[in-house]
């Protein structure tokens, strides 16, 4: 009789919670007419990919977008050989956006500490879905930003 109550509430509880996503581009009150970058790499290409749902016009304020995205690969640590054996990496990305009212000044940093690998291919392997995940984060926290302006 309990697991019947307790399913049954679950149920309920789970119909009742109105899912919607967050990062949907038609729920936002402008759109990017414009991207400039100023140097170009993977890292850009991949958040202007990221970008493209919300470049379609939707009647609402214009805005432009000039990124600037900048990587840092540091050696945090080494061993008693000298060899590296931890890492931390810096994605930094300045963004100035322009509205008819005016520019805005946004920074987003991320970083990320890791451990060397004996293995390069599955570091470098590594590295990669480090950079994309902290690009997915500084993707989140821009259009945050920009639902705010």
């Amino acid at each position: 009789m309990k697991k019947i109550i307790l399913i049954t509430l679950i149920i309920f509880l789970n119909n009742c919670a109105g899912y919607k996503p967050l990062f949907t581009s038609d729920q936002t009150n402008f759109y990017i007419e414009k991207i400039e970058i100023s140097n170009d790499n993977k890292l850009v290409r991949k958040l202007i990919k990221s970008l493209k749902p919300f470049s379609v016009e939707n009647g609402k304020q214009s805005i432009t977008l000039k990124l600037n995205l900048n990587k840092q690969e540091n050696v945090i640590m080494k061993d008693a050989k000298g060899d590296p054996a931890s890492y931390e990496i810096k994605i930094e990305l300045n963004v100035d956006v322009v509205t008819k009212d005016g520019t805005n000044k946004l920074n987003f940093r991320e970083n990320f500490t890791f451990n060397n690998q004996s293995n390069k291919f599955e570091l470098n392997q590594y590295k990669k879905n480090t950079e994309t995940n902290l690009i997915n984060k500084i993707f989140e926290n821009l259009i945050l930003e920009l639902r705010a302006i």
